[in-house]
This record gives structure tokens, C-alpha cells and sequence, in this order.
């Protein structure tokens, strides 16, 4: 079986309509401090109406 080439992460996400904009502040945040750190959206999983995992990747380095 071939290595891994890539690791993964989950980072819980919530928003609520009442406060997009703080919700787009948030994820704009969380997603360049993942950057930042190599990691990339790969997925977004939506849990409820208001709930969703984003799913970073980035390179395993060897």
C-alpha cells in the first residue's frame, strides 16, 4: 500500500444568519490561518442549517 500523501484536518464552523458578517470575518480568518500553516480547504461537510466541518489538507512533508 502506497504512503499517505497528504494529512488532514477537521475545524468545526458555525454561523448563524443574524451575524454573517462576523461569520465571514471568522472564516476568512480561519481559513488564512490554516493557510498560513500549509493546510488547504479541500470539503465542506454541512451538519445542520447553521453547522458545517471544513476539511483542510495539506502535504505529508518527508
Amino acid at each position: 500500500m502506497p504512503e499517505p500523501q497528504y494529512e488532514y484536518d477537521v475545524e468545526p464552523f458555525s454561523l448563524a444568519p443574524s451575524e454573517l458578517e462576523n461569520a465571514k470575518l471568522a472564516f476568512t480568518n480561519v481559513l488564512n490561518d490554516r493557510a498560513s500553516n500549509g493546510w488547504v480547504l479541500d470539503e465542506t461537510l454541512r451538519i445542520d442549517a447553521a453547522s458545517f466541518f471544513l476539511i483542510f489538507r495539506r502535504p505529508i512533508d518527508e
